[in-house]
């Protein structure tokens, strides 16, 4: 045997070696990203009224809401308690539609 053969080594990962993986879809369209001014209109405008059709007794209680039966009416103060309490207890937020968890985001 010579000296100048190396031992057989194994590649350090099993994607060595392997082609790059390619985009299975066309790439969209670019388009001017909102500013966070514009963010920040869309959340002072938005209608957060259906949130209180997913107030529970449970939450009301804590967030000191009177009883279901009455209606709340929802501004943006008592959204950020509503958003930080479902933060807190995300099995509450898991069950919300997706509809009231995207409320919750804006």
């Amino acid at each position: 045997m010579s000296q100048n053969q190396q031992p057989n080594q194994q590649p350090s990962s099993r994607m060595a070696g392997q082609p790059a993986p390619r985009p299975v879809h066309d790439q969209p369209a670019q388009t001017d990203r909102p500013t966070f001014e514009e963010l920040t209109a869309q959340a002072d405008n938005a209608d957060y009224s259906p949130l209180s059709a997913h107030l529970d007794d449970e939450v009301r209680t804590a967030l000191g809401l009177p009883a279901v039966p009455v209606p709340v009416t929802i501004d943006r103060p008592l959204v950020q308690l509503i958003r930080d309490y479902f933060l807190d207890h995300p099995e509450k937020t898991a069950a919300l539609p997706d509809s009231a968890r995207d409320l919750l985001h804006v």
